[in-house]
């Protein structure tokens, strides 16, 4: 689902992809697994920051395979960024809260201008596609951590 905005980023997690530049998350370590989801580079940029600091020799370009300490320092990561996104009130703290790395700043780029999105506007919106991404994230790291599985990223 695109955002009523005009948006053409897919800022949701999509299934069934074969190429293009999008990070798989998987737990069979395989690229274009039909298990896999997807997050458009550009928006899993913004979550980035949550998988570097659950791993010493987390690859942003490659393949990375999370085990149970590292799901379990994810899982952390991942419910402390979504506190963060509810505690996120107007654009200014949305634009802190999201700008992690200076990659993201690739994200904001691309929605404003590729997308024609005002951001000043449209925060809470995509603040709110944001978390739902982030929730999806974290119930596939704590399904892995119940079920004793590792969880593959694997970059474009």
């Amino acid at each position: 689902i695109y955002l009523d905005i005009g948006i053409t980023m897919n800022l949701k997690v999509l299934r069934n992809k074969k190429r293009g530049p999008y990070v798989a998350i998987n737990t069979t370590g395989n690229h274009w697994d039909d298990s896999s989801i997807f997050l458009e580079e550009a928006v899993f940029a913004v979550f980035a920051h949550n998988f570097n600091e659950s791993h010493e020799n987390f690859i942003y370009y490659g393949p990375t395979t999370f085990k149970k300490a590292e799901l379990l320092i994810l899982q952390k990561a991942l419910k402390k960024f979504d506190s963060e996104l509810d505690e996120i009130i107007d654009f200014e703290t949305f634009i802190k809260t999201i700008l992690t790395e200076p990659i993201v700043d690739n994200f904001l780029r691309e929605l404003e201008f590729k997308n024609k999105v005002n951001l000043k506007i449209n925060w809470n919106k995509i603040r709110n596609k944001l978390k739902d991404i982030n929730t999806k994230l974290l119930d596939l790291t704590q399904s892995c951590i119940k079920n004793n599985k590792a969880l593959w990223v694997l970059g474009i």
